[in-house]
């Protein structure tokens, strides 16, 4: 039988590893997922039931007394759809005898593209099953899968209570614990940068995944700032990095295509999803003028 395990490396080359460490700076959100929150997909929509957690007003029992009462938390079904992210790369055969790693080269480029396009969709990312023209699977991305009732409007300038404000909307939600992250574009960065300036608890951290980050500390918990050109100049999304996972179908990979001339031939190629274990973990600031 013919399995995957009789390609050569030359001819199936797995990347997840890579992208986890390439275009940290320009791609935050998916190096932060690829370093320890991922998903294995089985098919090309990804379902999964709402995590939430129960908080019984009374749950004090009498001793030795037999347990009748039953608690199953409301959980609704959620899904998303997995999207085919590709990048081909082809090189003549020119090229590659005056410069032998040329094609290698254009393959990380390509990678760091994907990883680009990924990021994109992680963030801004609106839902379609593919059953129309043109058939492409689109999965939804933080935006979209955000609770409304976690929203902040602001006008104007963002200030420390808007800050306050939404770090509030996600504590009084009951979430796990996990570490707070704000995904926010250069505008907005630069108002929160003029509200703590010289304050001392404004500071700047190194997180675990190789970004330097300002941290904000509130009565709601520390959120993580992070700088991201691809949030839409409007808006900051704060989420909880415990209910955000990064869903593979098929991860990061370098395939061969068929050499058909004098040039040799490649595509790198991904499917993945976002997966948001509860939209309450998600919360967008939006300012307008």
């Amino acid at each position: 039988m013919f399995k995957s395990t009789n390609y050569t490396n030359a001819e199936l080359v797995n990347l997840s590893k890579e992208i986890a460490v390439i275009g940290v700076q320009a791609t935050p959100l998916t190096s932060l997922l690829a370093k320890g929150n991922t998903e294995k997909a089985t098919s090309t929509i990804y379902t999964w039931r709402e995590k939430t957690l129960s908080h019984d007003e009374d749950i004090s029992a009498v001793e030795g007394e037999d347990t009748t009462v039953f608690v199953e938390s409301g959980r609704r079904e959620l899904n998303n759809v997995l999207e085919i992210f590709k990048k081909g790369v082809s090189v003549s055969g020119t090229a590659i005898a005056m410069q032998s790693t040329q094609f290698a080269n254009e393959v990380n480029d390509r990678l760091l593209e994907l990883k680009v396009n990924i990021e994109k969709k992680l963030i801004n990312g609106i839902k379609n099953d593919g059953s129309t023209a043109p058939y492409k699977r689109q999965m939804a991305g933080l935006i979209e899968f955000a609770d409304p009732a976690n929203a902040v409007n602001v006008k104007g300038t963002v200030t420390e209570d808007d800050v306050k404000q939404v770090m509030r909307k996600l504590w009084e939600q009951d979430l796990a614990e996990g570490t707070y992250y704000a995904l926010l574009n250069a505008d907005i960065k630069e108002q929160i940068d003029a509200i703590y300036k010289d304050r001392y608890n404004y500071q700047h951290k190194t997180t675990n995944f190789g970004l330097v980050v300002d941290s904000i500390e509130t009565n709601y918990g520390t959120v993580n700032l992070v700088l991201s050109k691809h949030v839409p100049a409007d808006k900051a999304i704060f989420f909880n990095d415990a209910y955000i996972n990064l869903v593979y179908l098929r991860e990061p990979a370098f395939e061969p295509l068929a050499k058909t001339g004098d040039s040799v031939k490649g595509q790198v190629i991904a499917e993945a999803t976002l997966k948001v274990a509860s939209p309450k973990a998600v919360a967008v600031v939006t300012v307008t003028e």
